[in-house]
């Protein structure tokens, strides 16, 4: 079940670099990982952490979530920061 998964995600990532005309090499650095480490997110081998996905959906300028569907992001804090914000701009 993971292995489709990661696999999805691999095959995402590579069809975005290719469409990008990059060698993973090149897209190695553009993250500041190495060449290794993104030939296994694009086989499959590992699910890439969520400071990877921001770095991914960077240099692809995609949301995160093109990348890996299944991401779920909670943005329930804002609302405490929201509250919090209007507190510190009262005049």
């Amino acid at each position: 079940m993971k292995e489709e998964k990661f696999a999805k995600i691999g095959a995402r990532i590579k069809k975005l670099r290719v469409e990008k005309r990059w060698t993973q090499t090149v897209l190695a650095s553009k993250v500041r990982v190495d060449q290794g480490y993104i030939a296994a997110l694009e086989k499959g081998v590992y699910e890439p952490a969520n400071p990877m996905l921001v770095a991914l959906s960077d240099v692809f300028k995609v949301p995160m979530t093109d990348i890996n569907p299944d991401l779920v992001i909670d943005l329930s804090y804002l609302r405490e920061i929201e509250g919090k914000q209007k507190e510190f701009f009262k005049e």
